[in-house]
Order: structure tokens, then C-alpha cells, then sequence
């Protein structure tokens, strides 16, 4: 709803004289975010806001709490990262390690099948001999040993018989020697062979071992993989709700910049309409001395004029007869006696207290509800003196009931302004018996006691104000 609207509403107590802090403004929400126009009053707006404030500092809070989160995660997902690194760089050795293993083990099997070739070519050459050698032996055995005789023998002299069998003998120790050659060869080629064979064993135990090694890393990779992909999602949720937690506290702080041009807006218009009161009081006040100036002189004329008129007429006793104004009734006060703030008791004769100050339904209930059996009709008097800056004397529906009924909930109400500090508000009333611009005193009638409003029985609702802040009656009044 437009401004202009807004000043509408607040126009309606143009007839305020001294509109205090504490008016009860009612106006329509500028920017009520469930799209409805309410009724509300300045201190529901300020209650409105420091609610919203409390909900701000919340959401700020909760976006603190979640940067904590988040630089936890990063840190964390840096650890991964680090760790990841060296497991991937343990893999990389563990990879330079496995091909120099393995060609180790491809360079022993050479060395395997070369001696494996070696002996067995060393093998057939032995076999060779050693069948030669057999088959000699076979012939020496078939001859016997006349075959040394024959050596003898045949000899021309001893000294060729001793050369005879020197030659024979080194013919045998040659033999004995290459046969004792070739087992040894032999025997060195099958320990090359074992030993070559027990370094093949080992490289290819350490292959296992490695292999194994790689696959424990390779799985360890997997698992902190995993982790970070997980603390990704995190760092992903973390700031899905970052974002969303700023879009709310974004939209609460323009919807409180807007309450509070709103409030600001709203005093403007109470320190204008203030204004205009004051210069209203000061002119009627101007014009009720020029008018009781003007009666006076009137007064003055006419009693000079009976003055002449019975000179004229001596013998005529009737004289005119004067008319004179029906006077106003007089108003009524209640000899009760205010407490040491300054303040009466506003409902005379009855103290019970059926809702104090405080929250109640949801919401803060601004004053305390007198509601004592047969109250009903009593009066309500004026807590303080004071000028009367609203009234609403326009509800006719005086029954209970539990819907919201006239005047914001009020019903018939009066609002007195005291010396511009302090306010005091009386509210349900079946009627009021003054009139905006009214100086009242402490003590004063100024209404009946009802049931109008919002109201589920008969009952006075008081509220003390300062400087448009609802407080706590009781602090300022007691039974």
C-alpha cells in the first residue's frame, strides 16, 4: 500500500493537541512479506525488528560456524592431497623398483639357459671322452697286460725299456688328468647353475613382495580417493548452504532497511502531526482568550445598558430578565491517591489483575487487563493529569467475543499524553467521556468500563508508555 495511504491513516488524529511518543499509530504495513495488510502499532513494528535483528545475528552466526566447517574440510582435503601425493609417488617407485626386479630376473634366466647350454654342451663333450676313454680302456682290458710285457720286450736296451714305460704311464696320467678336468668343469657349471637358480628364487620372491607392496598402495590410493571425493561433497553441501544462508539474511536485511524506513517514516509524521497539534492548542487557545475577552466586554455592555434601562424604569421592578448559558455538568473525580511515580490506580474500587504484562499468545501483551467481577460500568479515571490526544469513541459492539472488534483491537478507547514523556492508555471501554484536546487531572473520570474490542469479558486494558515504549504498569501503579 502506497504512502499516501499511510499519511491517511495518521491524518485521523489530526485533532491530537500534544500527540506523545506513545500514540497509538495504526497504519498499514508498508512491506508485510505475507502480502497482507495489517494493523500495527509502532512498538510492534520495533518488536518486529529487533526479532528480525535476532534472526540476522542467527543467520550470521550459522555462516560463521559453516566458514569454520569448510576451512576444516579444505584443510583436511589438503591432508588428502599430500597424502595422495606421496602414495602416488610411492607407487612410482614401487614401479622403477618392479622393472629394474624385473629385469634382474629376466637377466638371471639368460644366464640360466646360457649356462644351462654351457653344461650341456660341456656335458656332450665329456661324454665324448669319456666314451673314448672307455673304449680304450676296453681295449687295454682285451689285451691284458702282456701289453706292457710287449713294451719291455721289444725294448733294444733298458734304457729304451724305461723310456717304453715312462711314455706309457704319462699316457695314463694324461688321461686321469682330463677326466679329473672334466668332472670339475663339470661340478663348477651345476653350482653356477644352483647358484644362479637361488638368485632367480630370490628376485622373484622380491617381485612377489613388491607386486604386493604396489596392490596395498594402489588400494590405500583408492581409500583417500574416496575420502576426497567425500569431502568434496562436503565442501559442495557446505557451500549450498553458504549461498542459501546469504540469500536469506540478504532478503531479511532488505526487509528490515524497509521497517526501518517504514519507522522512520512513521516518526516523521507523529513529530509533524506533534507540530500541528501544538500550533492548533496554541491558536485555540488564542481564540478561547479573544472569545472570553470579548464575552467579558459584552458583559461589561450589557449591565451597563440594565444599569440605564432601570434608571429609566424606577417604578418597573420586572426588569429584563437575564439569560444566562446552561453550564456544562460538572466533571467527576475519584479521591484516589497516586503512588510515588505520580500515577493513580485507572480503575477505582477494583484491583484484580486477571493478565499482566508480558508475552501471551505468541506475541508481547503491551499492558495489564483489570478485570474484576462487575466491573462492568465502572469507571476508568485518568492515571495522571494530562491532555487527551485520541480517542475512539465509535465501537457498539460491548460483548464478549474473540475476533478482532474496532479500534485495533481496543475497541473504545483514550490515550492521554503526559508532559510529552509518558503516555497512558485505557482500552475496551463501553464509551469515553472526553474529548480529544481535554485536560484532564489525576482522578478524573474519563470513560466507562466495558467489554468493546477485543474483548472476551468485561475488563479495563491500561498501558503506561515512555516515550512510545510499552513498560510494565505495575512499575508505576498499584492497587
Amino acid at each position: 500500500m502506497s504512502k499516501l495511504n499511510l499519511a491517511k491513516k495518521l491524518l485521523s488524529f489530526v485533532t491530537c493537541t500534544a500527540l506523545s511518543a506513545g500514540l497509538i499509530v495504526t497504519y498499514p504495513a508498508l512491506n508485510d512479506r505475507s502480502g497482507k495488510a495489517s494493523a500495527r502499532t509502532l512498538q510492534e513494528i520495533q518488536e518486529e525488528r529487533e526479532a528480525n535483528q535476532q534472526k540476522i545475528n542467527e543467520y550470521q552466526n550459522k555462516l560463521d560456524s559453516l566458514a569454520g566447517d569448510k576451512a576444516n574440510e579444505e584443510a583436511y582435503q589438503q591432508t588428502l592431497n599430500d597424502q595422495i601425493d606421496l602414495i602416488r609417488a610411492n607407487i612410482t617407485s614401487l614401479n622403477v623398483e618392479l622393472d629394474s626386479i624385473n629385469k634382474d630376473i629376466d637377466t638371471s634366466k639368460e644366464n640360466i639357459t646360457k649356462l644351462d647350454n654351457d653344461i650341456a654342451n660341456q656335458q656332450k663333450a665329456i661324454d665324448t671322452k669319456i666314451k673314448d676313454f672307455k673304449e680304450r680302456l676296453y681295449s687295454m682290458y682285451v689285451s691284458g697286460d702282456d701289453n706292457l710285457a710287449a713294451v719291455i720286450l721289444g725294448s733294444s736296451s733298458f734304457y729304451d725299456t724305461l723310456s717304453n714305460i715312462e711314455m706309457v704311464n704319462r699316457i695314463a696320467a694324461y688321461d686321469e688328468d682330463l677326466i679329473n678336468q672334466l668332472l670339475d668343469d663339470i661340478d663348477n657349471l651345476g653350482e653356477s647353475k644352483k647358484q644362479l637358480e637361488t638368485e632367480k628364487l630370490t628376485l622373484e620372491m622380491k617381485l612377489d613382495s613388491q607386486e604386493a607392496k604396489k596392490k596395498e598402495k594402489e588400494a590405500e590410493l583408492s581409500s583417500y580417493n574416496e575420502k576426497m571425493s567425500q569431502t568434496k561433497e562436503v565442501l559442495d553441501r557446505i557451500a549450498l548452504e553458504e549461498s542459501m544462508l546469504a540469500n536469506d539474511k540478504a532478503e531479511l536485511e532488505e526487509y528490515q532497511n524497509s521497517l526501518d524506513a517504514e519507522d522512520a517514516a512513521i516518526r516523521e509524521q507523529i513529530k509533524r502531526e506533534q507540530e500541528a497539534a501544538q500550533r492548533r492548542y496554541e491558536e485555540e487557545q488564542r481564540r478561547i482568550a479573544e472569545e472570553k475577552a470579548a464575552a467579558e466586554r459584552a458583559e461589561r455592555e450589557r449591565l451597563a445598558a440594565q444599569q440605564q434601562q432601570q434608571q429609566q424604569n424606577n417604578n418597573d421592578n420586572s426588569g429584563q430578565e437575564q439569560q444566562q448559558q446552561t453550564p456544562d455538568p460538572e466533571p467527576v473525580y475519584y479521591n484516589t491517591s497516586p503512588s510515588a511515580s505520580g500515577f493513580m490506580w485507572p480503575a477505582p474500587g477494583f484491583c484484580y489483575i486477571s493478565s499482566p504484562f508480558g508475552p501471551r499468545w505468541g506475541r508481547n501483551h503491551n499492558g495489564i487487563d483489570i478485570g474484576d467481577g462487575g466491573i462492568g460500568g465502572g469507571a476508568a479515571v485518568a492515571s495522571k493529569s494530562g491532555t487527551v490526544v485520541a480517542v475512539d469513541n465509535n465501537c457498539t459492539h460491548d460483548c464478549p467475543k474473540t475476533y478482532n472488534c474496532c479500534g485495533s483491537g481496543y475497541g473504545n478507547y483514550v490515550v492521554i499524553s503526559h508532559d510529552g514523556t509518558y503516555s497512558t492508555l485505557y482500552g475496551h471501554l463501553r464509551y469515553a467521556t472526553v474529548s480529544v484536546g481535554d485536560y484532564v487531572e489525576a482522578g478524573q473520570q474519563i470513560g466507562v468500563i466495558g467489554c468493546t474490542g477485543h474483548s472476551t469479558g468485561d475488563h479495563l486494558h491500561f498501558e503506561v508508555r515512555v516515550n512510545g515504549a510499552a513498560q510494565d504498569p505495575l512499575v508505576y501503579v498499584s492497587p
